[in-house]
């Protein structure tokens, strides 16, 4: 519609509202005054021809302005639409959800919409009442099946919906139009727009299809139809190719799809040759230039691929696809990260490029030290494309990468609920296993409930697409966490078969199974390949669980350091490094890993317990007691806590405090060394020999490598003058460690006493 035209059309509506207003109010005011004449005439007589006078003047404008909206509705049928709507949209508003009210209300804003064509341009008076109407129908929870719409009908709230972007009701109603009008161009036309607003080309295809069998020479259809083939890789492409020449259509265009499709086909040679054909004949398409630019691009020939997209470019500043291609060419060469930038920006402004393009531009932001204005551009497209599920998915992935899960868990929080895609799902599963890792109880177990929570994610995702590697490669991990490893190794096949043999990730899960499965070599073998494959802390992560499996703590820990270098918010690493100081007894090294790691998951309680661990073994026996005491509020069983808290009871003179948790241990573990260990300790104190040597005795029957509990038996034989079981406990000693000083010298002792009897 011309400006002119608009505004014309704007002026009129602001007039007749005008006139309408001025119309309301002079009615009013008439009924006033003849109120107040009744009171006057009875009361003051003399004033009634003043009274009558009035109400002559207020008839003549009252007439006027009757006249003046008559003639403006007749000469400007939009006014009169526009007055209808209003008039049928508020009595919608106002009364009853019947459905009589709302096909009034429909047919006044939508009788006049032209149905020749799917493009329909509506006025601001016909895009107001619409979207009012539109919002009306759902507040009222009305929809198309619900309303009866005839097929006309349909067809022009389908299009009003089209206009204002508003999917859902566009969907329904030319679907409901379909039915009715089953042959129409324009409902067909419609259905294929919405395809595309979805992202949809196998939708799309369908309906480009159903206008080829009406039109089966349309070239425009048939290059369209052709192109989508093309990029799907379809072969029939070709057929579409074929009518075009038989229709004598042999254009530079046509050349170009041809390019296309041998392109796909894998003749990359061919499709150059094809599109420099194109180019020979007509250099001044900048779509010419821009696929020849794609062509090079995947022939990975970058430094003529720029080239190409410059001259596409020059061509045409706006076309968002080349400088999509050119931020992606420039962001890979070093010192052109600027330039890159702004290729971006311009690709993002003019819609193109999609959610890749929008998180490179973010990415450069970020490289260019503008953190900030970086994660604002994500938060702003994610605002503006509420329904990209592909955008959403790469900003929570990169969110949760970042250990910043709750952000991550926000941005799929908001997902508008009409939307369900298979990426979505797969986040969602990563999530409740970064939750787990964070959640562990203090003997590093994985929380059973957030595991059974990421099985339903993949699973959800794997339900809408069978064919997503990333999904059956994260159901893997959950079930081998959950140690069903026959079906992780299961699903780990359907992974590897999807992402190829040479995926990393894949070989990196294919070694952590062969860690559970107690397979070292195979193990090695894989995270070998991993490393040929891809790089990454992940690697040396899985190196270092290789080491704990081979006994090699010293090595373990130079893993899990390089692994922290590169990733400190690596739970699982920090988690295993702790547990190889203990090992090695590195208390101070323990300890300051505990405290990074809590800053990090303050609910982990597995660090509360090993922090509390390094600090009884640097005598911090109060701060101990704490941190133990905390983990058995989380986990009231956890016997080993109950065990080491009776013994910083012991440490702190407090013996009587520790009998009750140590005797708890032993009935939540009978086969505990430790806690029988530390209840003789206890019956030590307390001078209670016989009962401390059938504990420490008991503590070596259920862990004969229990040094100190042999130590002690040893003691109590010896200090009893059993000389002969004492000489029998000290060799016990010796055999585990055969330097033991004391163990030595008590032995020795023994020895020259039994050589005197």
């Amino acid at each position: 519609m011309e400006p002119i035209s608009i505004l014309l059309i704007g002026l009129s509506i602001a007039a007749g509202g005008a006139l309408s207003w001025n119309l309301y109010h002079a009615k009013n005011a008439l009924q006033r005054v003849s109120d107040r004449t009744l009171v006057l005439s009875e009361s003051q007589g003399a004033h009634a021809k003043q009274t009558t006078d009035a109400l002559v003047l207020l008839q003549k404008k009252i007439d006027h302005y009757d006249s003046l909206i008559s003639a403006m509705r007749v000469t400007r049928p939009e006014v009169d639409h526009g007055i209808r709507a209003y008039q049928a949209i508020t009595a919608l508003e106002n009364g009853e959800s019947s459905s009589t009210a709302a096909l009034d209300a429909i047919d006044a804003v939508c009788s006049s919409i032209p149905v020749q064509n799917v493009d329909v341009q509506l006025s601001p008076m016909q895009s107001e009442m619409a979207a009012r109407l539109f919002g009306t129908l759902d507040q009222k929870g009305m929809t198309v099946s619900t309303l009866g719409l005839d097929g006309r009908q349909a067809l022009q709230m389908g299009l009003c919906g089209l206009y204002l972007h508003n999917l859902v009701w566009t969907e329904d109603a030319f679907g409901a139009a379909h039915q009715a009008l089953p042959g129409n161009d324009v409902v067909l036309k419609g259905l294929e727009k919405v395809a595309i607003l979805k992202g949809d080309d196998v939708l799309r295809l369908h309906w480009l299809e159903s206008q080829l069998r009406l039109d089966p020479d349309n070239p425009d259809l048939l290059r369209t139809h052709a192109h989508i083939l093309v990029q799907q890789g379809d072969e029939n492409a070709e057929k579409d190719v074929r009518r075009l020449e038989a229709l004598g259509l042999d254009t530079p265009a046509d050349r170009s799809l041809l390019a296309g499709l041998r392109h796909r086909a894998g003749s990359a040679n061919e499709a150059i040759e094809a599109i420099e054909q194109a180019l020979a004949e007509d250099n001044k398409k900048p779509d010419y230039w821009l696929q020849y630019a794609q062509l090079l691009y995947e022939s990975e020939e970058n430094e003529r691929a720029l080239e190409a997209v410059d001259s596409c470019l020059n061509l045409d500043r706006q076309i968002g696809d080349a400088w999509a291609l050119r931020a992606i060419l420039l962001s890979v060469k070093q010192g052109r990260e600027k330039e890159a930038l702004k290729a971006a920006t311009h690709a993002v402004a003019l819609d193109c490029g999609g959610a890749k393009l929008i998180v490179l531009k973010a990415d450069l932001l970020a490289e260019s030290g503008d953190v900030m204005a970086a994660e604002t551009s994500l938060e702003k497209a994610i605002e503006k494309y509420p329904l990209d599920a592909e955008l959403r998915s790469i900003v929570a992935s990169q969110r949760l990468a970042e250990g910043r899960i709750e952000v991550a868990q926000t941005l799929l929080d908001g997902t508008p609920s009409t939307i369900d895609h298979p990426e979505l799902h797969i986040v969602e599963g990563r999530l409740h296993l970064a939750r787990a890792d964070r959640q562990r109880d203090g003997t590093g177990e994985t929380d059973q409930i957030l595991l059974g929570s990421a099985i339903k994610s993949f699973q959800a995702a794997l339900q809408l697409n069978r064919e997503m590697g990333v999904a059956w490669l994260g159901l893997a991990r959950t079930q081998r966490l959950l140690k069903d490893l026959d079906e992780a190794s299961n699903s780990l096949t359907r992974a590897r078969r999807l992402l190829g043999e040479t995926d990393s990730s894949c070989s990196i899960e294919a070694a952590m199974l062969a860690i559970d499965l107690d397979d070292i070599h195979a193990a090695s073998r894989y995270i070998d390949a991993a490393e040929i494959q891809g790089s990454g802390p992940t690697i040396a992560y899985v190196r270092g669980n290789i080491a704990i499996q081979s006994g090699d703590p010293e090595r373990a820990i130079s893993m899990y350091s390089e692994t922290l270098n590169e990733k400190p918010k690596h739970i699982r690493a920090r988690l295993n490094r702790i547990s190889c100081y203990l090992a090695l007894d590195q208390a101070i090294e323990a300890k300051e890993d505990a405290n990074i790691l809590l800053s990090l998951a303050p609910k982990l309680t597995v660090a509360v317990f090993a922090r509390a661990d390094a600090q009884s073994r640097l005598a911090e026996w109060e701060e101990a007691k704490e941190g133990f005491l905390a983990v058995l509020e989380e986990a009231p069983h956890h016997h080993q806590a109950l065990t080491k808290l009776g013994a910083c009871y012991l440490a702190l003179d407090r013996p009587e405090r520790a009998e009750g948790p140590i005797n708890e241990a032993l009935r939540l573990a009978p086969d505990y060394a430790d806690a029988w260990h530390q209840r003789g300790m206890l019956y030590t104190a307390w001078d209670k020999y016989e009962a401390a040597l059938s504990d420490f005795e008991a503590a070596i029957r259920a862990d004969g490598n229990n040094i100190d509990a042999r130590v002690q038996a040893a003691a109590i034989h010896h200090a009893s003058n059993n000389i002969e079981q004492a000489s029998a406990a000290w060799r016990g000693v010796l055999a585990l460690q055969p330097e033991h000083p004391l163990a030595r010298q008590r032995l020795q002792q023994c020895e020259q006493q039994l050589a005197t009897i």
